[in-house]
């Protein structure tokens, strides 16, 4: 009797030991496997007159909904696949130009890396807008939604899509967005692969739509993973163009 209850407890110390790892990996899931580091980041140096929003260490400067939702390895600010969600700078800007490097690495269910502006910072012990009720736009292929109150579609007749080359999302692309919120304009180039001259994707144009807010980072829902690197921004920009576009096709 007595050797039989010594060894089932045996038995039972080996399930347990057993177990503890594979839930400790399920609940902590590994920074490593988050980051897609198959394709290094760009190394091609931003334009002069740039101000980092990224110090390529840390979210520093930056708030996530929900929390945790996203890392930073290797460079590289990329999305853990958590839930649908935003990550948004502390400062609120209305004239400017931001320039970042961006690839999607994978998605299940898939969606395409999404942008914001126009958009309201959450205020504190009120529920967040959904998006931050902002204008979006996906980077780099330049599809849109319209998310402010009243709207919530793609934004018909608020977008003007330009001719462009079609880009491989999974590749890393430089984007461009100039920003106007006293005129309620925004305009996006794309250059694939960094460092090439840029083209023109899409504009936006809505007068009133333009206001001061965060820019962001959004997931679209759960299960993505984006990854962005080289963030910069310059606030009440010296020349009113697309510094990244030097020719057309």
């Amino acid at each position: 009797m007595i050797r039989s209850i010594q060894i089932a407890t045996i038995i039972l110390w080996g399930v347990f030991a057993c177990a503890a790892p594979v839930m400790a990996q399920s609940t902590q899931p590994a920074t490593a496997a988050v980051v897609d580091t198959s394709l290094p980041r760009p190394d091609v140096p931003l334009p002069t007159g740039m101000t980092p929003l990224f110090d390529g260490k840390t979210l520093n400067g930056w708030v996530q909904i929900p929390p945790d939702s996203w890392t930073v390895q290797d460079g590289i600010i990329a999305s853990r696949g958590i839930a649908r969600g935003v990550l948004y700078t502390v400062n609120q800007y209305d004239n400017y130009r931001v320039i970042f490097d961006i690839r999607h690495a994978s998605g299940k269910p898939d969606h395409q890396a999404c942008v914001l502006f126009f958009g309201f910072a959450p205020v504190a012990g009120e529920t967040p807008l959904d998006a931050l009720g902002a204008v979006q736009i996906q980077v780099p292929v330049g599809y849109t939604w319209d998310y402010r109150k009243g709207h919530n579609n793609a934004g018909k007749g608020e977008f003007t899509s330009l001719k462009h080359p079609k880009y491989d999302v999974t590749q890393w692309s430089r984007v461009e967005l100039l920003i106007n919120a006293t005129k309620g304009t925004a305009r996006m180039a794309v250059a694939q692969p960094v460092g090439s001259d840029a083209v023109e994707v899409v504009d936006f144009n809505v007068a009133d739509a333009g206001r001061t807010g965060p820019f962001a980072l959004q997931m679209h829902n759960k299960g993505l993973f984006d990854q962005y690197t080289n963030i910069a921004i310059e606030v009440n920009p010296a020349r009113d163009d697309l510094i990244t576009v030097n020719s057309r096709p």
